[in-house]
Parts: C-alpha cells; sequence; structure tokens
C-alpha cells in the first residue's frame, strides 16, 4: 500500500514527542479510509480534520506519541 518508500523513526533517552510538527504522509484518495480501518483495529486513535479546504485528512500518532498525519493526495499529484 505504500510502495517502496520507509520511515525510519527514532528516540532519544529524553525524550519528548512532538504534539504540534509533524510528518503528512499522502495516501491515495480511495484508501485514506483503510488506512483509518486499519489503524483503529489496531488500537490507533483517529481524529479527522476538515480545516483545509477540499482535503480529507486525519491525524494519528506512532506509538511513541509523535503526532502524524495522514491527507488524501490528489489524483493528478
Amino acid at each position: 500500500m505504500l510502495g517502496a518508500q520507509q520511515l525510519h523513526v527514532g528516540v532519544e533517552e529524553r525524550f519528548s514527542p512532538a504534539r504540534k510538527s509533524h510528518p503528512a504522509l499522502r495516501v491515495l484518495p480511495d484508501e485514506l479510509d483503510v488506512v483509518a480501518e486499519r489503524l483503529t483495529a489496531v488500537g490507533a486513535r483517529i481524529v479527522w480534520d476538515d480545516e483545509l479546504a477540499g482535503r480529507r485528512r486525519f491525524y494519528s500518532e506512532d506509538p511513541w506519541g509523535n503526532r502524524i498525519e495522514l491527507i488524501a493526495g490528489r489524483d493528478s499529484s
């Protein structure tokens, strides 16, 4: 589903999760709901956000508490 990309996350000893700054991962528009369902199924909390006009997106957290945005990419991009 994510192709050949990888996201490497490191945690330092004195770690404080990023709650505001965050990576945004583009997901195919027809797969955004699938990703949300998979995350929910494994117990991850998701928060849908409609503040960006014309774009579907939600936020979740990685296992260390860092905020991650998943946003539906446009078909032409």
